[in-house]
This record gives structure tokens, C-alpha cells and sequence, in this order.
């Protein structure tokens, strides 16, 4: 009884369970990343095992359930929560047996009744004295895989032996194989070989077994639907000057039949109706859901992926019991988070506080016959010296991006100069003179090395040396020929999550080449408004040809007279530093824009405060105070407990009032954000960065008031989350949102999840100091065990509001999942990582289950290496493995070296403080 207890009802079975699971997870991702998603899957996703382990975890989690009664101890919350689990792996076993995963090929005018599996079969079709008779057996096999199966067909049993399957070519971009079959009917043996694979359309072979003819395949299979899916057009959206897709929709009509086979003819009728399919824009009808995945070569054909998923309302059941049960959990009278606060309001203590809770002109507008007498060196000279007060004057002119969004040029100029070098005031350019420079004088800028590129490989393709940060804008030409372009076609063929390393790369170099390139023939400079009132704004030169279309002479030649005055004016300024007539066609410039673009102008208000956001960089120069502040602070505390003293309390609140200052920027900057982009400021990495400094700060401000090494920890997790936003692989600039991102569940999941990630990253500063206070123990500083156990108490009740956040943020992603892409759960390395994260905190939390003496420093070393797990969940999938979130990924950068240090530095110091373990914290009731 006791061994049965100990394997199916303890968390001695469900933590080691938990740690097996969560591995298996990250080996997978990594699979995935390496070999892609089909080998993945086949490997452990969808094995027996990997079955087993949901199961084995449901059974352990009901009988640690039923041995342990919470309902005597009146858990209810915990009851609650626990119990969201259940229903969501009962609605993901439903869903991994019954459910179906697929994809549809569409093309222009024509209708498709069926769709192809995911899943790979071994599809046999038998003829046999008239009589027909088709099987398929699952055979997700990869690379060194076997199998032994048997069918009937015809009364008669075949047998099937796969005796190898071996991969066609090293090319990971080649997914199909060779597998080697062994056929045994009618007593008669054969082998044949099949080129097919997973998730691919095998080849069909032939094979003559006495009078029964059998034709084989092994690949996808098709599943007919009950219904036909026609493309009547397929939209494919690029940006101007680019091929570089912008988004893409199929516009589709959903049809009944009107009769059956394979030949199937389907004509509208009555019941039919159009839809339009596109990101967060899903099509449900008869049990499936249809998304947008990818797109033919010749764009005249669509790739849909299909689902059906008959366990979503378990598993919705089991998010809706997750969220109250998490609730439930922080107010529960009897829970451990009251617990902790309650011991905490016990103890004496002098230097912390107890809770933490939630938290264009072309290039003939240049002067040409002025700058001949001048060599390129000159004129970049003399434009960076001589042209700062025309350029600032030049920032309130407003324009359209390609986005449709109207900002100004300030904005214009930052966002694409750093966009282009990944970061602020190149070679002590303002961004503006950068923009205004490279369109009046592209010749000079072309030649100009102002392209970051980082990926070794595409140096050796552009015949870069290796230790070159940035290229010219003609590196990428050679003979006219724009060397990207066939890699930049193959990659965007590619779904999201099939793109390797290389080929974000060579899609971030063209996106930087486009920009530079829209701003070297002037259409970036998008200033004047349609006179038409069509609210589009046009670049110089489209703006006179779309006057001379419409008849409007006059307003062509007042364009070309404005154009003019500004080529003259600005050559004037280079040249003779003579700026007045430059001036004077940015005024008229404005006027033409209040006469015709009244509708779509933001007001003055908001392009001084977009312009004093852009100048002042607040989060940029935030960075040093946070982390000084949370430095000095944390100096001055430990100097105290070592004397044995408190802190003076004007010192404390000198500290206090200096963090309140530094978040009331913070929050100040943040609000500026989301006022100017009008969405929240976490849309992607680089504004979840500032959210996540914004949430630890704020933290400390309001529960924190009275814990100086609280504040410290909370100041530097501030400062380091500013540093690592502005380190120069995360985009700053505020633009539209992307597709999948329109959402208001934006503003859900992501504040969610984000936020989970500063209350963990506290618990690793908090992990930290504790660390540190176990290796500076002595009989001659008393205080600073009873310092050590207010800490452990304050980092658990964060890892509980961070755990409770990650689990609840995570499974609503899933929600948001459903609803842009058509499934709650595909294994995506982001929300796998997320999963792993929130096993790794679930057991540390459970560690003390395990009856360990030394418990704070048990759960201090947790906190800190538990923190890997959220490193690896935030920057490690963005920006090494491949996903559905690449759209918060910055680019593809190499292990910096500082991370070896951060490794060792976190081993020596729980190796250290590893000599004083021994301090056991009291048990609360």
C-alpha cells in the first residue's frame, strides 16, 4: 500500500514526473528547431511515452488529491486550481485521439472538397477482381525508425514490415526520405522502396501480388470533407518599392455538394456563402476551422491550415477553473500566500517589508551641378555640421507610413534609421539627417556602410569579411543584380515556423535594404495628401503624376514649385549654409498639408509630445539610474546588517522617494507610448521589456515601502530589463500593429504574461541576495537570519503571483491562439517554453512537500537557476529556435560571452553559500 501511495498519490512521484515531462518538452523544441516539426512529433509529441507521461499525470494529480483531503483543511482554491488541470489534460487527450490536424490546397477557381492529414500513412489501395479496397496505416516515421503492423484486404491478412527509412539528402530543407517496405500476402513476399515522408505527398508506387494489384504511397492522406472550400482570388500584399509580402488573404466561397466521388462537380446554391480568411480572421463552419498558412510561388494559389478539435470545451472548462482557482489563491483566507503574509507581519524586522503582489524628392531633386565640386566625404560632412537646426524644423512635417499611419517625421527618421543600423544617432548623424541626407544625395549614402548584418554565412555570401558589423547599401548588387533575391523568395515560402536562423537573417537584411532603398528613390517621403480625398498621401514625384491624372495642373505645378524651392533651398544649406529657403518649403509644405489632409492630421499636441518622446529617449537614460539606484541601495542595506543597525528612516525614504520619481517617468514615458500608437505598449519585445521594468518598479512602490533589499532588487530588475531593451537587437520604433496582433487579446495575454516574467525575474534577484546573506551567516551578525527567512517568505509569495500569472497568461495565449490561428495548442516553441517555465516553478513551489530542513536555501538556489528557464522562455526562442511568435523576435544574435560568466557567476555563488545551508524555516499553520 505504502509503495503504491508513494508511486501514484506523493509528490515524490509527481515532481520527478514533472521534471521528465518538462525535459522531454525542451529536447523537442530543439528537435524541432534542427530537424522540424514532423520529426518532432514523431519523436515525442504524439508517442506512446510521451501519452503515458499526461497520463501518469492525471493519475498522480487525483491521487495526491484523494490521500491528501483538502477539503477537510477547507483548500478549496487549491481544489479548484488543481482540479483546472485535470480537465484540460482529459480535453488534450480528447483532442490528441479524436482530433484532426491538417492542410488545404487552394488555387484560383477552383473548388477542393477534401484536405491533407498532418500525419503521414502508409496508404494502400488493393484492386482485385473488380473489387477495390483502400487502408492507411499511421506511419510518422523518421530517419532510423521501423515498424510492424498488419491489415485485412480482402479477407486475406497483410502483413507490413517498414525494415528502415532513411533521409534523401543532408538538406534540411529536403524533409522527404526513402523507407524500405517488407509486404507479406498470399504467402507470397515483396519489397518495394517509397519516397515520402511527413506531412508530404508520397509517391505512388505499383506492386502485383498474384491477381491482387496493390498501389502504395506513404505520406499524407486525404480526409474528405462534407463540404468545398472554392478560391475565388487570393490577395497578396507587398510593401511599395518591395517584395517583401505585407499580408496575404484568401477570399473564399464555402460550398455544398452537389454530388460525390472523386470528381466531384460543386456549383453555389442557396446555402453557399463568401468569406475572407486572413490572420485572427479564422473560418468555422461544419466542425473545422480554416486559417491562412502560406501561399503558391505564382501567388494564384492558397495553403490553408485545417483543424478539427472536438476536445476545445474540456479544455476551455479547465482554462475557466485555472483563472478562478488563481484568483482564489491570493485571497484565500487559509492559503499559503495568507500564510506568508501573515508570518511576515510577525516578524521583526527592520530593513524589509513583507508582500510583493502584482503586480522624397528623386535623386535629380539633388544639387547636382553645386555637389560636383564636392567629394563624398565633404558632403557628409557638411550635412552633419551644418544642417541640426533645419533638420529639427524638418521633424514636425507629418507623413503617411506604409502602414497608413500618420506621425511625423521625427518618427519617420527613427524608426528607419534604426530599422537600418540598429540604433540611435549613427556616426553622430541625427536620425533626421540621416533620412533628409540619403534622399537628397542617395548616390554618396549608398556607398555608406549603414546596414547591420550579423549572420555569418550571408557574409560569405555577399563576400563580406566576417568581422564587419555593417554594409553598404551596394553590397547586395553585384552587376546590377540584387544578390538576395532567390533567398528572400525561398524564406518567404516558408510558414513562420519553419524558417531557420539563416533565413530570418536574409528576410531582416531585405527588410533593412528596402527601407534604405524607399528612402533613397524618395518613397518613404509619403507628405502630400491625395486631392482627391481618397486619405492616401503620396510621395513628391507620385503626388504630381496623380495631379496630372486628375486634371489638377495647377496643384502638379504647385507641388513641383514646392519641390523645387525645397531642392534649392536644402542644397543652399549643404553647400553655403544658407538655410531660409529650405525653411520656407517646409512651411508651405505644412499649409498644402492642413488644405487637403485636414481629416487624417493628428493634432499639434501629439506631435510635440511623439517628437519629445523621440529626443528624450526616456527609457534609454533610465537605464543607468535604475540600476545604480537598486546598487547603492543594495551596498548601504548589507553595511547595516553587518553592524547589526537599521537603516535610518530618512535614508530609507530618501531611496523610496528616488524610485518613486524614476517610475513616475517610467509610467509618464509609457503613457506618451500608448497615447502616440494609440494600442498598449507590449505589442512586442521591446515594449514587453519596458512593461516588465515598469511592473517590477511598481511592485516595490506599493508593497515594497519599508524593504530597502525589496527595493534594491526591484530598482536593479528595473534597470537591467531598460538595458536589455536597448541593447540593439529589439525594434523601439512604434508602428502598426501586425496582423495577428489586432487583437484585444493583446492586451490580455501579453500584460499577463509579461508581468509573470518581472515578478520571476524579483524572485531570482531575491534568490540572489539571500544567496548572499547565507555566505555572509556568522554567530556575530544575529540579524541576519531572521533577514533570511523574510526574505524567503517575500520570494515565495512572488513566485506565487508570478506562477499564477504565467499559468493563467499562457493557457488565455492559447485562447488568443484559437481565435488568430484556428488551435489553442500546437507545440510552438514559445508556448512550449512557457509550459516548461511554469513546470519548473510549479516544482519549486512543491519542494517543500518533500519535507527538505534547509528550505530557504533550498528554494533561494531554485529561484535563481529556476530563472533559466524564463530567460530561455523570453530571448532564447525568439531568438535561436523557430516559432509562431517570430514577430517579437528581434535578430538572430550568437551566445554572447557574458552569459558563460552569468553561468559560472550563479554556480559559484549557490556553490558557496552551499557551506551554510543549514537554517530550516518554521512551519506555519
Amino acid at each position: 500500500m505504502k509503495f503504491l501511495k508513494l508511486c501514484f498519490a506523493s509528490m515524490w512521484a509527481a515532481i520527478p514526473l514533472v521534471m521528465v515531462y518538462i525535459t522531454a518538452c525542451a529536447v523537442a523544441t530543439f528537435i524541432e528547431n534542427d530537424y522540424g516539426t514532423p520529426t518532432a512529433r514523431a519523436l515525442i509529441y504524439n508517442t506512446w511515452w510521451f501519452d503515458f507521461l499526461h497520463l501518469y499525470l492525471l493519475v498522480v494529480l487525483i491521487g495526491v488529491f484523494l490521500v491528501s483531503k483538502p477539503w477537510k483543511r477547507r483548500k478549496y482554491a487549491s481544489i479548484l486550481f488543481h482540479s483546472a488541470f485535470i480537465f484540460i489534460i482529459l480535453g488534450a487527450g480528447i483532442t490528441r485521439y479524436y482530433g484532426i490536424e491538417g492542410s488545404m490546397h487552394l488555387r484560383e477557381g477552383m473548388a477542393t472538397d477534401f484536405f491533407s492529414s498532418s500525419d503521414s500513412y502508409l496508404n494502400i489501395n488493393a484492386q482485385k477482381q473488380g473489387q477495390t479496397e483502400q487502408i492507411s496505416l499511421l506511419a510518422n516515421l523518421v530517419n532510423g525508425q521501423t515498424l510492424e503492423t498488419q491489415a485485412t484486404l480482402f479477407h486475406q491478412p497483410l502483413k507490413l514490415q517498414v525494415l528502415s527509412v532513411t533521409k534523401r539528402s543532408l538538406d534540411k530543407k529536403d524533409p522527404s526520405a526513402i523507407l524500405k517496405l517488407r509486404l507479406q500476402y498470399e504467402n507470397t513476399q515483396s519489397e518495394l522502396e517509397l519516397i515520402g515522408g511527413i506531412g508530404i505527398q508520397g509517391r505512388l508506387q505499383s506492386l502485383l501480388i498474384g491477381d491482387t494489384t496493390f498501389e502504395i504511397s506513404w505520406g499524407t492522406k486525404p480526409i474528405v470533407l462534407p463540404f468545398a472550400i472554392a478560391l475565388t482570388r487570393f490577395t497578396l500584399d507587398r510593401y511599395p518599392g518591395s517584395h517583401s509580402p505585407s499580408s496575404y488573404a484568401s477570399d473564399v466561397l464555402v460550398l455544398d455538394k452537389t454530388s460525390t466521388g472523386t470528381q466531384t462537380h460543386i456549383m453555389p446554391n442557396a446555402s453557399s456563402f463568401p468569406f475572407r480568411i486572413f490572420m485572427n480572421n479564422v473560418l468555422d463552419y461544419g466542425g473545422y476551422r480554416f486559417y491562412q498558412s502560406s501561399y503558391d510561388q505564382d501567388e494564384k494559389g492558397s495553403i490553408l491550415s485545417v483543424n478539427k478539435d472536438p476536445g476545445k470545451n474540456f479544455t476551455y472548462l479547465g482554462y475557466f477553473l485555472l483563472i478562478l482557482g488563481g484568483i482564489a489563491l491570493i485571497f484565500s483566507p487559509n492559503g499559503r500566500f495568507r500564510q506568508l503574509a501573515n508570518f511576515l507581519q510577525k516578524q521583526q524586522i527592520t530593513i524589509l517589508l513583507y508582500a510583493l503582489m502584482f503586480l522624397v524628392p528623386q535623386t535629380s531633386l539633388n544639387a547636382q551641378e553645386t555637389q560636383e565640386q564636392y567629394s563624398t566625404k565633404e558632403i557628409l560632412q557638411n550635412i552633419q555640421s551644418r544642417s541640426q537646426g533645419f533638420a529639427q524644423a524638418f521633424d514636425s512635417v507629418l507623413v503617411q507610413d506604409f502602414g497608413g499611419r500618420i506621425k511625423p517625421i521625427s518618427t519617420l527618421a527613427t524608426d528607419a534609421i534604426h530599422k537600418i543600423t540598429k540604433t540611435n544617432n549613427y556616426k553622430n548623424f541625427s536620425n533626421t539627417q540621416l533620412l533628409i541626407g540619403m534622399m537628397m544625395f542617395p548616390h554618396q549614402f549608398q556607398q555608406f556602410k549603414m546596414i547591420k548584418i550579423s549572420n555569418p554565412k550571408l557574409k560569405n555570401i555577399l563576400g563580406i569579411p566576417s568581422d564587419e558589423r555593417y554594409i553598404s547599401f551596394d553590397n547586395l548588387f553585384k552587376d546590377g543584380t540584387y544578390v538576395l533575391q532567390n533567398y528572400v523568395e525561398e524564406a518567404n515560402r516558408k510558414k513562420p515556423s519553419m524558417r531557420d536562423m539563416f533565413d530570418k537573417e536574409v528576410l531582416n537584411i531585405d527588410e533593412r535594404a528596402n527601407v534604405a532603398f524607399s528612402i533613397y528613390s524618395g518613397e518613404i517621403l509619403r507628405i502630400f495628401p491625395d486631392t482627391m480625398g481618397s486619405n492616401t498621401w503620396r510621395q513628391p514625384i507620385q503626388a504630381i503624376e496623380s495631379a496630372v491624372q486628375n486634371g489638377n495642373t495647377q496643384e502638379a505645378r504647385k507641388i513641383a514649385t514646392i519641390l523645387q524651392k525645397y531642392a534649392q533651398g536644402f542644397g543652399k544649406g549643404v553647400f553655403q549654409n544658407q538655410w531660409n529657403e529650405a525653411l520656407e518649403a517646409i512651411a508651405e509644405i505644412k499649409n498644402y498639408q492642413k488644405e487637403y489632409g485636414s481629416d487624417l492630421m493628428i493634432s499639434d499636441t501629439k506631435i510635440q509630445y511623439e517628437i519629445f518622446l523621440n529626443e528624450f529617449n526616456f527609457f534609454h537614460h533610465l537605464t543607468l539610474p535604475f540600476i545604480l539606484l537598486g546598487l547603492i541601495l543594495f551596498g548601504t542595506t548589507i553595511v547595516y546588517i553587518l553592524r547589526d543597525r537599521s537603516i535610518p528612516p530618512k535614508l530609507t525614504l530618501f531611496f523610496y522617494s528616488a524610485l518613486i520619481i524614476l517610475t513616475s517617468i517610467t509610467t509618464l514615458a509609457l503613457i506618451l507610448r500608448w497615447y502616440i500608437s494609440n494600442h498598449a505598449p507590449w505589442s512586442n519585445a521591446y515594449e514587453s521589456m519596458l512593461y516588465i521594468s515598469w511592473a517590477s518598479a511598481m511592485s516595490a512602490i506599493l508593497f515594497f515601502r519599508k524593504s530597502n533589499l525589496a527595493i534594491s532588487a526591484a530598482s536593479f530588475m528595473s534597470g537591467i530589463s531598460l538595458f536589455v531593451a536597448d541593447l540593439g537587437f529589439m525594434d523601439p520604433q512604434i508602428g502598426n500593429l501586425v496582423p495577428v496582433l489586432k487583437s484585444y487579446w493583446l492586451n490580455i495575454h501579453v500584460s499577463i504574461i509579461t508581468a509573470s516574467y518581472g515578478f520571476l525575474g524579483l524572485c531570482f534577484i531575491l534568490g540572489c541576495i539571500t544567496l548572499l546573506l547565507f555566505i555572509l551567516r556568522s554567530k556575530r551578525y544575529k540579524n541576519i537570519e531572521n533577514t533570511i527567512l523574510s526574505l524567503h517568505a517575500i520570494n515565495e509569495m512572488a513566485m506565487i503571483a508570478g506562477l499564477l500569472l504565467l499559468t493563467i497568461g499562457n493557457f488565455l495565449g492559447g485562447v488568443w491562439a484559437n481565435e488568430s490561428w484556428g488551435r489553442y495548442w500546437g507545440w510552438d516553441p514559445k508556448e512550449t517554453w512557457a509550459l516548461i517555465s511554469i513546470g519548473v516553478y510549479g516544482i519549486i513551489l512543491h519542494l517543500r512537500f518533500l519535507g527538505f530542513k534547509n528550505m530557504p536555501f533550498v528554494f533561494a538556489s531554485s529561484s535563481v537557476v529556476g530563472f533559466l528557464s524564463v530567460l530561455m522562455t523570453y530571448f532564447g526562442v525568439n531568438y535561436y529556435l523557430s516559432g509562431m511568435h517570430s514577430y517579437a523576435a528581434g535578430d538572430p544574435i550568437p551566445i554572447p560571452t557574458f552569459v558563460y560568466f552569468f553561468l559560472a557567476g550563479i554556480t559559484l555563488l549557490v556553490f558557496l553559500a552551499s557551506f551554510k545551508r543549514q537554517l530550516q524555516f518554521p512551519k506555519l499553520p
